[in-house]
């Protein structure tokens, strides 16, 4: 009986030895000389503890217009967002590793000579730095998720999936849309608002989620009770994770 009691504690510790190794993860902090953007910028990657020894799907987190030290913005998902806590969380309750990304997009909206940038520059630096399987998706928060929205219609087969938080959609971006002929190259898309949002405006994401539907477009809307702030967004991104997850 006493070996029996030891075999199952063996088992328990060698299971718990595991599970900590899964979530365990780092962040690390970099810079990068932007030729397109003509200047040193930084970005904060979260790695799982392991990737060293193994290639794994990487997640693009956008993030949006704030007023603090503009140097410093990528590291804002960390510690405004709780990116790895919620992160670690997700992992643990048998969700998908993956390699998320933080690039400081400053006020960009992640276009002009920022698109060059992402797409010419950063990609291919951190998808060489650390081991890629290949699979990419996007999520973003307001500015950043109107980054988002951009990027997977202008570059729909680079990405796995499209997770926008209350986007600011400054301008339409039907036309990527109506310009492609085949809409089975886009990604799904989710956009989650929140009803109580004066900031940006819902209608307008509305609008660009019903030309999707029309276009055959695979997509979401979610408008529910929640304000342009860290603690809607904090809410939103479990369900960017898990989406992303399944789509890689």
């Amino acid at each position: 009986m006493k070996k029996i009691w030891l075999f199952v504690l063996v088992l328990a510790v060698v299971a718990c030895g595991r599970t900590s190794k899964v979530v365990e993860f780092k962040v690390e902090r970099h810079t990068i000389n932007s030729t397109h953007l003509g200047k040193e910028i930084s970005y904060s990657v979260l790695l799982p503890g392991n990737y060293e020894r193994k290639a794994y799907p990487y997640l693009y987190l956008l993030h949006g217009v704030e007023f603090s030290d503009q140097d410093q913005l990528d590291k804002v998902w960390l510690e405004k967002g709780d990116a790895e806590r919620i992160l670690k969380e997700y992992v643990l309750a048998g969700g998908k590793p993956m390699i998320i990304v933080m690039p400081n997009g400053h006020t960009s909206f992640y276009i002009d000579k920022y698109d060059k940038y992402l797409h010419e520059e950063l990609m291919p630096k951190v998808e060489s730095q650390y081991k890629f399987n290949g699979k990419r998706a996007i999520a973003g928060l307001s500015m950043g998720g109107f980054g988002t929205t951009y990027h997977a219609l202008k570059y729909p087969k680079e990405y796995t999936y499209a997770y926008a938080m209350s986007p600011a959609f400054e301008n339409s971006l039907s036309s990527f849309i109506d310009k492609q002929p085949d809409k089975s190259v886009f990604p799904p898309f989710t956009f989650e608002v929140g009803q109580e949002d004066i900031i940006v405006s819902n209608d307008a994401t509305k609008k660009l989620y019903n030309h999707m539907k029309e276009n055959g477009i695979r997509c979401e809307y979610i408008e529910r009770k929640g304000t342009h702030s860290w603690e809607f967004w904090k809410e939103c991104l479990p369900k960017a994770l898990e989406k992303v997850g399944k789509s890689f």
